[in-house]
């Protein structure tokens, strides 16, 4: 073998080595472009939120369009409990429900053990607690706590967005009054939600925190 003949090979070597290193380059480019566009897919100031039903799946593909939306702003019930004065920084309770807003009937009272214990005696008569009351009272699995600061959330409060194709209002009050009544709330029928699902949902969408 001469020296050209040697200096070819060489050369022939690195040329199969650098096209190698191109194609691993390129593969492991193809293979991170889903993980690079999931990262850009996410909503730069809210979280990915889904229906009730569709949080069990949480698919985001188009034939799901309608089915999530982008909730921003939330805050937590534990950040409403200590801040009761709407309209004053940081936490901000919406203005057209003051904490002083009687829990029911807004929330359904039902017969339940747990929900009685939203109610007081004034002047030997026993009435609605306050939401800011409401927050105070430690249940089982502090659903009506979630539900309340979700329900605050909803009517802007801390100028929180959740989107109505993802939660109405009614449909947070019928969370509460479902839970209430049977001890569970049914996203769909056949599948029940007890305390900590129904946390995990409103926390997890970005609708609590």
């Amino acid at each position: 073998m001469n020296d050209h003949d040697t200096q070819s090979d060489s050369d022939d070597s690195r040329v199969i080595s650098t096209a190698k290193g191109r194609r691993r380059v390129l593969g492991a480019g193809a293979s991170a472009a889903p993980f690079l566009l999931t990262l850009v897919s996410q909503p730069a100031l809210g979280v990915t939120c889904f229906t009730p039903s569709r949080s069990l799946s949480r698919n985001t593909s188009l034939s799901q369009a309608g089915k999530n939306g982008e909730c921003t702003g939330a805050e937590s019930p534990g950040n409403y409990k200590a801040q009761q004065s709407p309209g004053t920084s940081p936490y901000n309770w919406p203005a057209s429900v003051p904490p002083t807003t009687a829990m029911h009937p807004l929330f359904y009272k039902g017969n339940s053990e747990g929900v009685t214990k939203f109610t007081k005696v004034v002047n030997n008569n026993t009435v609605s607690k306050t939401l800011g009351e409401a927050l105070n009272v430690n249940t089982s699995g502090q659903v009506h706590f979630h539900l309340i600061g979700a329900y605050l959330n909803k009517m802007g409060g801390n100028g929180a967005v959740i989107p109505d194709n993802v939660l109405t209002v009614s449909a947070i009050l019928g969370m509460w009054q479902e839970y209430a009544m049977r001890g569970y709330y049914e996203p769909f029928a056949g599948t029940k939600w007890y305390a900590a699902d129904i946390v995990n949902y409103l926390v997890s969408n970005g609708i609590t925190k």
